[in-house]
C-alpha cells in the first residue's frame, strides 16, 4: 500500500485531462482532477448501502497531510454509520449560530450570493448595498436570532414613514435576507410574515406630469435648486435623454464620444442585458451636448464618473439620492420622479404624432425582431437624433417660456443665458 501513496510532488505534477481523473492516496483517499484543472480531495464510502463521495478540501490549501487527518476523522464517523457530509454541514452551521452572525455581517453573505445565483449588474449591487446600509442600519449591530417580529415591523414602518416609496423593496430584501438566514440553518424561521394574498390589482405605473406647463415648472425649479453636481447632472441626462435612472447614475465618460455626440450604454448596464442587441445608444442633442463638454473639461481627463457623490468623486451617486432630491427638495412625491421622464417623453411625442417605433426605440424597448433591429440600427439612430433634438427644442421652450425676464435699466432684456446650464459642473 505503502507504494501506492501519494506524494507533494506527484500532486503538483499531475495535469487534468477532458474527464475528472482521480489518483488514489489508499483506503479510498482520492485526489480528484477536474478538466478545469481544480484539485480536490474526496473519501469514498458507503452509507446505508449506497456509495457517497465526501469532500475534505481543495489542493493546495488542504495539503496532502491535512488530507489524511481529514479523511481519518471521517473513517471514524463513518465506523458509526453517520453521513460524513451532512455532519460537516450541521457541525459548520452550528458553528456559524454559535458564533451569533450579526445582521450587517449576514448581509453582506446574503449579496454576495444572490449577487452570484441571479448575476446582479454591479449598478444593481451597489443600489442594494446602499439601501440596505441606509435603511436597515438599526439593525445592523442585532445577532440574527434576536430580530424579532416586533423589531422587524418597527424598522419597516419608519422607512415607511420616511421614504413611503421605498418601504415594499426593503421589505422584501429584509425577509430575503431572513429567508437566507433560515437556509443556512441559523435561525429556527423568518420572523417577518409573508404578506397576505389579496386580490389581484393592476400594477400601478410611475406616476408622471405630461403637462407642458408643469413640465416647464419643473425644470425651471430644479435649475433653481442648485444642488451637488451629481444630482444636477443626473436630473437633465434623465429630462433630456429619457433613460432610467439606474443607468444615468452608473453612466462613465468612457461610454461618451462627444464629437459624435452618441452616448453608447453598455448592455451590462441597461434593463434588458440581451448582449445580442449591442450597447444601447443614445444620441445627444445640441445643448445637452454642450453642457456634456463642459462637465468633461471641468472634471478633467483622469476623471471616470459622470455623476460624481459629494463626498467622493470616484464614486457615482446614487438612484436613490436623485429620487430623494425629487420628493424634499423639488416638492414632487407622488407626481413625478426621475424615472417619470420616459413618461413624459413618450407622452408629448405621441401627442406630437413622433414615430411610435423610433420612440420605443429610444426608450430601449424591444421593436420588431432582432433582425430587422441590427439592420436598421444606423438609421434609427439618425432618426432619433432628430426626435431627441426636437424633444429638447420642446423642453427648452416650455422651460424658458413660462420664466419672466426682468429689464434691465434702459429697457432692454438682459442677455439670454443658454439654454441647458452646465454651471453645475
Amino acid at each position: 500500500m505503502a507504494r501506492n501513496r501519494l506524494t507533494d510532488a506527484a500532486i503538483r505534477k499531475a495535469k487534468p485531462c477532458a474527464t475528472i481523473r482521480r489518483l488514489s492516496d489508499g483506503e479510498n483517499l482520492y485526489l480528484a482532477i477536474l478538466p478545469t484543472g481544480v484539485k480536490t480531495w474526496q473519501l469514498r464510502y458507503r452509507h446505508d448501502g449506497r456509495q457517497q463521495t465526501a469532500t475534505l478540501g481543495k489542493y493546495p490549501r488542504t495539503g496532502l497531510d491535512e488530507a489524511r487527518t481529514r479523511a481519518e476523522n471521517a473513517r471514524k464517523l463513518i465506523e458509526n454509520n453517520v453521513h460524513v457530509t451532512l455532519h460537516r454541514r450541521v457541525e459548520r452551521r452550528s458553528k456559524l449560530a454559535a458564533n451569533a452572525l450579526i445582521f450587517e455581517d449576514f448581509a453582506k453573505r446574503w449579496i454576495a450570493h444572490e449577487a452570484r445565483r441571479v448575476r446582479w449588474t454591479a449598478d444593481y449591487r451597489r443600489e442594494v448595498e446602499q439601501s440596505i446600509a441606509r435603511h436597515l442600519s438599526t439593525l445592523h449591530g442585532l445577532p440574527l436570532h434576536q430580530i424579532t417580529s416586533p423589531i422587524a415591523a418597527s424598522v419597516l414602518r419608519d422607512v415607511e414613514n420616511v421614504v413611503p416609496m421605498m418601504a415594499e423593496k426593503i421589505r422584501r430584501r429584509l425577509r430575503g435576507i431572513l429567508d437566507f438566514a433560515v437556509e443556512e440553518g441559523l435561525v429556527p424561521g423568518n420572523p417577518l410574515p409573508a404578506r397576505r394574498r389579496g386580490p389581484k390589482i393592476q400594477r400601478r405605473h410611475f406616476p408622471a406630469i405630461t403637462d407642458p406647463v408643469e413640465v416647464g415648472k419643473i425644470l425651471r425649479n430644479a435649475r433653481a435648486a442648485d444642488p451637488a453636481k451629481g444630482i444636477a447632472r443626473a436630473h437633465l441626462l434623465a429630462a433630456f435623454t429619457a433613460q432610467r435612472i439606474a443607468e444615468i447614475v452608473g453612466a462613465d465618460w468612457s461610454e461618451f464620444d462627444l464629437e459624435a455626440a452618441v452616448w453608447s450604454i453598455p448592455r451590462a448596464r441597461m434593463k434588458i442585458h440581451d448582449e445580442a442587441r449591442g450597447p444601447h445608444q443614445v444620441p445627444i442633442p445640441k445643448q445637452l451636448l454642450a453642457a456634456l463638454n463642459e462637465w468633461h473639461e471641468a472634471d478633467g481627463v483622469d476623471a471616470a464618473v459622470v455623476c460624481p457623490a459629494p463626498r467622493d468623486p470616484s464614486r457615482p451617486i446614487t438612484a436613490e439620492g436623485v429620487e430623494k432630491h425629487y420628493r424634499n427638495v423639488l416638492k414632487l412625491a407622488g407626481k413625478h420622479s426621475p424615472h417619470s421622464w420616459r413618461s413624459t417623453f413618450k407622452t408629448l411625442c405621441a401627442e406630437a404624432g413622433k414615430n411610435s417605433e423610433i420612440v420605443e426605440a429610444q426608450l430601449d424597448h424591444v421593436v420588431g425582431n432582432k433582425v430587422a433591429a441590427a439592420y436598421d440600427r444606423a438609421k434609427r439612430l439618425e432618426l432619433r437624433r432628430k426626435l431627441m433634438q426636437w424633444y429638447e427644442n420642446e423642453l427648452t421652450a416650455v422651460r424658458d417660456g413660462g420664466e419672466i425676464v426682468p429689464l434691465r435699466q434702459g429697457g432692454h432684456p438682459p442677455p439670454k443665458a443658454p439654454r441647458i446650464r452646465a454651471e453645475q459642473s
